[in-house]
């Protein structure tokens, strides 16, 4: 039985590479970049950053459209209308997670800056707590363990040896796109 003539397009060579290149992205992300990210960042930083991360998601999407147009020198006001929307749908609803973690990639190999913050170690019940005001507490197990193993990693003391009342110090590192991550 012979194949139809619309399979046969899908099933095409430019098809095939574009599936290919997809495929091989959503592997990078999940298995080499969301690892990293979380390995970094804590979810704080990482909810700040989206944020504000609409602004460069919006340049790559401009970016993406006029590269679109150059490559298929549309000579119309339609297609490149229709290429614009194609290229900020893929941004916006298809590769912002994975273009969320590039620019976090990004961010942590371009450091700018350290930045020192000193916390009040509050224990409550089990509960293990870093207290700077307000606005800069760390509580969550997720982030004093990622805290205390960067700490290790420094052979710094690990943030369970603090009592009630003491101060710790935590370096953070601040990259291009000014979002805190540790190293």
């Amino acid at each position: 039985m012979p194949v139809p003539e619309k399979i046969k397009a899908f099933v095409s060579k430019p098809y095939i590479i574009l599936f290919v290149i997809l495929v091989l992205l959503f592997c990078l992300d999940d298995f080499i970049l969301k690892p990293f990210i979380t390995d970094h960042y804590l979810d704080e930083d990482l909810k700040s950053f989206k944020d504000f991360s609409w602004k460069y998601l919006a340049m790559i999407a401009v970016v993406l459209a006029i590269v679109l147009v150059i490559i298929s020198k549309a000579k119309k006001i339609l297609p490149i209308l229709i290429l614009f929307a194609f290229s900020v749908f893929l941004v916006f609803f298809g590769l912002i997670t994975l273009l969320t973690h590039i620019l976090l990639y990004i961010n942590v190999q371009t450091e700018k800056e350290d930045v020192i913050n000193t916390y009040k170690v509050i224990h409550h019940h089990e509960t293990f707590w870093l207290h700077a005001g307000e606005e800069n507490s760390i509580h969550g197990n997720k982030a004093i363990q990622l805290i205390d193993k960067k700490r290790k990693e420094k052979n710094q003391n690990s943030m369970l040896e603090y009592k009630t009342g003491d101060t710790v110090k935590v370096t953070f590192k601040k990259g291009i796109f000014n979002v805190n991550y540790l190293d």
